[in-house]
């Protein structure tokens, strides 16, 4: 199919990146640690140079984490968790927040209380619509910005952009995720919403690094304000102390558009059958220190993957409870 060209590439120059799908609709906050990756070939990637890559994000760089709907099958006290990333220990100004979608656990199209919780607590936020499950859940996202606009007129001080999709594309293949037609056209869906609602918003899409110098993803670029980046070389057998290992995969990425990092980390136990990197959370301190702290942050649109994950098999989360301040590994850069 037209896409197998992006899976041979994916093989050499990156790490494709799987999102779980909680309740089926790719809102829980976690990677699966069984389904199949590719492996990428790190062997040649000391070649690569920072002036390879795309240029930083403009207008003030974000540093946050990102956040799911539910964890531990609850739904999430985001003014709890928002509080405590602004407080972790070693950190400072930790002050974004990254979603998959806009609307409440376990309803249909409410909106969600992480609205709320960033004005309390001053996070600015960038927002997400899942895409992945068809139209029906794309217009109760829209529903639900709609309804958020109206109740909270703060959120446009707030809200820095919106995700429209979260690696629909490399999902796409297995029927898991949606088309660049599809992404398309949800993409004039929000422009439109936001219009109506009386908002204008940077409009985004996030994928794996690789799909970007597809068709696919080059379809999508003229469309969108920026381009969303996850980008993880414990999936591809990389080192967490080679900045090499990671900039590989975002210098594969075109740069006619500003690229934020919406997703890298590096887990602190547990085990990848594709991959031998090594979860630890010495490994994931070090990956901290050389991607976070002596690349991207201050200089690029970052959301950490991730702040708090539950009872997961492979965890990244940098801290042990949902309102945790004491992190697992020092943060000081």
């Amino acid at each position: 199919m037209h896409l197998l060209a992006l899976y041979a590439i994916a093989l050499i120059t990156l790490i494709p990146a799987i999102l779980a799908q909680g309740r089926g609709e790719g809102r829980n906050r976690h990677r699966t640690a069984t389904s199949p990756a590719a492996a990428e070939d790190t062997s040649t990637s000391s070649t690569s140079s920072d002036s390879s890559l795309p240029p930083p994000s403009t207008g003030g760089a974000q540093k946050g984490f990102n956040y799911g709907t539910s964890t531990n099958n609850a739904g999430t006290d985001f003014a709890t968790e928002f509080a405590a990333a602004q407080k972790l220990s070693g950190t400072s100004g930790f002050n974004s927040a990254r979603f998959y979608t806009m609307v409440e656990y376990g309803t249909t199209d409410t909106p969600s209380t992480a609205f709320e919780a960033a004005i309390n607590t001053g996070t600015t936020l960038l927002l997400g619509i899942w895409c992945s499950a068809g139209q029906t859940t794309v217009t109760n996202e829209l529903n639900a910005l709609a309804a958020a606009v109206k109740q909270y007129p703060q959120l446009n001080g707030l809200v820095v952009g919106i995700s429209v999709g979260s690696e629909d594309l490399y999902r796409y293949p297995s029927g898991a995720g949606a088309s660049a037609s599809q992404i398309l056209s949800y993409i004039n869906q929000t422009r439109s919403a936001m219009s109506a609602a009386g908002v204008s918003w940077s409009l985004g899409h996030v994928d794996t690094a690789n799909i970007w110098q597809g068709s696919d993803g080059e379809s999508l670029i003229d469309k969108i304000d920026w381009i969303g980046a996850d980008v993880y070389p414990y999936y591809s057998s990389g080192s967490p102390s080679s900045l090499s290992d990671f900039t590989s995969g975002m210098a594969v990425i075109p740069n006619s558009k500003p690229v934020w990092v919406t997703e890298t980390g590096w887990p602190t136990s547990g085990t990848f059958a594709s991959t031998t990197s090594v979860a630890s959370t010495g490994n994931a301190q070090t990956y901290w220190k050389t991607v976070g702290c002596g690349h991207l942050f201050g200089a690029n649109n970052t959301w950490w993957y991730t702040f708090y994950d539950g009872d997961v098999a492979l965890p990244f989360g940098v801290s042990t409870s949902a309102g945790g301040t004491t992190p697992k590994y020092s943060l000081a850069c």
